[in-house]
């Protein structure tokens, strides 16, 4: 197949949609190639939610594990990002709607921060003041006025902290409104598995697949774990691996209330699917997206820490997909040779992250770099 569009984008994920519809509003025409259905992959499989405070239970990059007994808050630069990304989805979210036609099911259950030690109360008391000064109303609660809100829930005698304002969004239908998004302003969805990308300087860039070839003036390679395959064979290395994150979903009984989103070893949320949702683990297994009993097993032993009756429950499904991991669970955004640019990474924060990075790529093709210097390829040395 041979066809000129300005732009390749390759990956179908927000990421690579989010850039598509991006690129495509500033007037390049733009083929977005997977070799899979939109939301096929960790898109489509996540929790969406949309919380710039809290740490929660999927963060996969290592200067989470680094941080200091207690610390229930994202790292410094990690809260910056996410906030602005979070600011930017309050923005947009009418008018993906409204273009796509579906329902991104926005829920703004409050979450209850539940503390399992002295220094994560004394995380929490130092946050409080600051997080409701940012406008997310944030208040420390004991162990008996957490039982007076419900009496089903298990807590400690550190009690916990409920914060207001992060909020939830089903994935699928999100992925699936910015593919609507990005094709009511021309960008054609392909199906294709990429096997080469070619950079010939001043001539463009052929992208090879199993379809034929498509010929571009730019490659956008926004595959996600993938994202490297296809990078290295052009002298580029970009630090980003599959982190495998498995979610249950339960299904309570006819009838049975959930106040609020319980976040502790593990977020347990009834979302308006109507399931009970227990997310996530974290396991570096390669490319093995086999969901497995021991996960289960963890999954159902979180759930249980926090609300007892939710081990009970039936499970009606098990899923497992692939972060896009990096060091700091970032995104990477920028140039690996003239014309091929990779928007990639975030970890567990894609759905997040991803109309700030569509908003960078269109710069970064514009300008050759993004503007979040905490977002370049150059960071990692």
């Amino acid at each position: 197949m041979n066809t000129r569009p300005d732009v390749v984008v390759i990956g179908a994920g927000v990421f690579g949609l989010a850039s598509a519809w991006e690129l495509a509003k500033n007037g390049h025409s733009v083929v977005v190639l997977d070799r899979a259905p939109v939301g096929t992959e960790a898109s489509g499989w996540a929790l969406g939610r949309l919380d710039p405070l809290l740490k929660g239970s999927g963060s996969t990059g290592t200067i989470e594990r680094d941080l200091p007994a207690g610390h229930i808050a994202k790292p410094e630069a990690q809260q910056e990002i996410a906030l602005l990304s979070y600011r930017i989805h309050q923005k947009l979210t009418p008018e993906i709607e409204k273009i796509s036609g579906l329902d991104l099911q926005v829920d703004h259950q409050p979450t209850l921060q539940l503390f399992y030690s002295q220094e994560e109360r004394d995380f929490g008391a130092q946050y409080a003041a600051r997080w409701t000064d940012m406008g997310f109303k944030t208040d420390l609660i004991s162990d008996q006025e957490i039982l007076g809100i419900d009496s089903r829930f298990r807590t400690t005698d550190f009690g916990g902290a409920i914060v207001r304002g992060p909020y939830f969004i089903d994935s699928l239908n999100f992925v699936k409104a910015l593919a609507a998004c990005a094709s009511s302003v021309g960008v054609r969805l392909e199906t294709a598995t990429v096997t080469a990308i070619e950079d010939s300087g001043d001539q463009g860039v052929t992208v090879h697949t199993d379809q034929g070839h498509y010929e571009a003036g730019s490659v956008i390679v926004a595959a996600g774990p993938w994202s490297p395959q296809l990078v290295e064979p052009l002298g580029a290395s970009v630090p980003v691996h599959p982190s495998k994150g498995e979610i249950l979903r339960l299904k309570p009984p006819e009838g049975v209330g959930f106040p609020m989103h319980l976040l502790g070893p593990c977020s347990l949320v009834k979302k308006r699917d109507g399931l009970v949702w227990v997310a996530a683990t974290v396991a570096e297994v390669g490319f093995d997206k086999t969901p497995t009993a021991e996960a289960s097993q963890k999954l159902l032993e979180y759930a249980e820490t926090m609300m007892p009756d939710a081990a009970d429950w039936p499970v009606v499904e098990h899923s497992a997909c692939f972060r896009p991991a990096t060091p700091d669970d970032l995104p990477v955004v920028g140039a690996v040779t003239d014309n091929v640019f990779v928007a990639s990474g975030g970890g567990g924060g894609g759905i997040g992250h991803c109309l700030l990075v569509g908003r960078e790529v269109g710069k970064l093709v514009s300008n050759g770099e993004p503007e979040m210097t905490a977002f370049s390829v150059k960071r990692f040395g």
